[in-house]
């Protein structure tokens, strides 16, 4: 008799094990979403709706390989820089090739942002143009296509960030001068 109640007990203290131990896991797979949640952003980063640029003049001499951009700031908000793609594919819908690392003069490249960026934060006021310069040596083929998205400096939770106009692209087609 005296057996079989040890034997009763070590059963219920083996159950009791597996309960604190998947109780356990439960409160660390808990305490590690919660920690993992903060580092997802909640809410895209988007630029405030009026925020334009205009490519007013594109001048591309393909003997000297320079490619001359002039741009307007035609919306309601004081704009940062833009990201530049050009394609040489005349079928590409999306322009592939950065030219940000190939500025001559028009403003500097921004970090490792890929973007140009035009002086201090937000400084090409309504209604302000630039004009951009870039060597384009690199690529044999004449380019056919030129995408310009404008870059803001916003703040988001007490912080600058660097945010992308993607709904303010526009796209000239290129011709040798």
């Amino acid at each position: 008799m005296l057996l079989l109640a040890a034997q009763n007990k070590k059963g219920i203290s083996l159950i009791i094990g597996y309960i604190l131990l998947v109780a356990i896991a439960i409160v660390m797979s808990i305490i590690v979403f919660q920690w993992l949640k903060t580092y997802v952003p909640t809410e895209t980063l988007e630029c405030d709706d009026g925020t334009s640029l205009f490519i007013s003049d594109v001048f591309y001499d393909c003997t000297s390989n320079i490619l001359d951009i002039s741009v307007n700031n035609n919306g309601k908000f004081s704009i940062n820089g833009f990201y530049i793609r050009v394609t040489d594919d005349p079928d590409a819908e999306l322009a592939t090739i950065d030219l940000s690392s190939k500025i001559i003069d028009g403003g500097e490249e921004y970090g490792s942002t890929n973007s140009i960026e035009f002086g201090t934060e937000n400084s090409l006021d309504p209604e302000e143009y630039t004009t951009s310069s870039f060597d384009v040596t690199d690529y044999n083929d004449a380019l056919v296509k030129v995408e310009i998205i404008p870059t803001r400096i916003q703040e988001v939770d007490n912080k600058k960030r660097l945010v992308s106009c993607s709904e303010a692209k526009v796209e000239k087609i290129l011709e040798c001068e």
